[in-house]
């Protein structure tokens, strides 16, 4: 699959020994990046909003620069699901591609977000053909009343797991919409959940708040080279705000569906500089491995903006996670110094 691309993968000459230096990977504003590596090539879905974009190239630190773009699906108008697509995501599962998104009913707005579900090729093949998707519907078993975004598939104990950012079931005729928690199902396919969905995290500190709005959303799964360590980092408090941030649910074994099987961090994982400098809001990603040259690597793929406020400029930027035996780091938990890149040099922002 690699021959699409003009070149083989290129070593990118980064600092050596682990550090805090972020990485740029795209030029266009691109929020909620999602980026899986399949067959030798990185495929990155995120939020364009009135359509499904994958991109595609052969090198996560060069992506922009050389990467294939290609439009695979678009909503019919008139529908539950034409308006306001929110962050898509690219998964093989049982030997086929699945993308899971959110939208709602432009009829009704934002309170009718819910999750979908695209069925594509098997994963053997390529998924940038838009004639090999069709459309699943809402992603089967989650409350009908409740409102859905941000859902992501998960494997423990080799069981299919679907986490997501909901509004609170505590009332669901009249729901909270000033919070946004996560909740975990169990799932008896890629389009079915099987179990109600258990709350695993609420609002507990501050620092998951912007003014009277707490939110928890964006959770992704990651795991320690080593097998030691697994959980969800998830993203929190207003994604407009500079202090969009991300945190961590430690998974402590047993039951997923257990809320007692997750432990919160008290303190962020990664937040913006303390020193007021861009990149700000780093959040709403997920984790991918690359080949370093001491092996395996885990490195964090998020959307950073260079404006304090507001989603404008919205950009996927990437930062080398580190272990330690707590589980992982992010150096001092706040943004380094950002590298932009261009036509495949690593180049330092003035």
């Amino acid at each position: 699959m690699s021959s699409m691309y003009p070149g083989q993968q290129m070593h990118v000459q980064l600092p050596r020994g682990y550090n805090d230096t972020i990485l740029s990977i795209t030029q266009s504003t691109t929020p909620d990046p999602y980026v899986i590596f399949v067959n030798g090539v990185y495929y990155m879905t995120w939020t364009a909003g009135n359509r499904i974009e994958i991109w595609s190239a052969d090198s996560l630190f060069n992506f922009e620069s050389r990467c294939r773009k290609d439009s695979i699906w678009h909503p019919p108008p008139n529908q539950p699901y034409s308006g306001d697509l929110w962050a898509p995501e690219l998964h093989s599962l049982n030997g086929t591609w699945y993308i899971y998104f959110a939208a709602d009913d432009p009829a009704h707005g934002n309170k009718s977000h819910r999750m979908f579900v695209l069925t594509g090729p098997p994963c053997t093949t390529s998924p940038l053909d838009p004639s090999t998707w069709s459309f699943s519907g809402r992603l089967g078993g989650l409350p009908d009343t409740q409102w859905a975004i941000d859902g992501t598939v998960i494997t423990l104990h080799n069981s299919l797991y679907f986490v997501y950012s909901g509004w609170p079931l505590d009332h669901p005729s009249t729901p909270d919409e000033s919070k946004q928690e996560l909740y975990i199902a169990s799932m008896s396919s890629p389009t079915t959940c099987t179990s109600p969905p258990t709350r695993i995290s609420t609002l507990d500190y501050a620092w998951e708040y912007s003014g009277s709005s707490g939110i928890n959303e964006g959770p992704q799964f990651l795991s320690s080279p080593d097998g030691r360590w697994a959980g969800l980092v998830y993203s929190c408090a207003g994604s407009w705000t500079s202090d969009y941030k991300m945190g961590v649910l430690a998974y402590a074994g047993g039951d997923p569906l257990h809320a007692s099987s997750w432990s919160k961090w008290r303190e962020p994982l990664l937040t913006c500089a303390r020193d007021g400098s861009p990149p700000y809001g780093p959040g709403h990603g997920n984790f991918v491995d690359v080949m370093g040259n001491g092996g395996r690597e885990v490195w964090a793929v998020f959307h950073a903006t260079d404006k304090r406020t507001g989603w404008e400029g919205r950009r996927a930027r990437v930062m080398r996670v580190g272990w330690n035996e707590c589980g992982p780091h992010m150096g001092r938990g706040e943004c380094g110094v950002c590298w932009e890149e261009v036509f495949g040099e690593v180049l330092s922002r003035d």
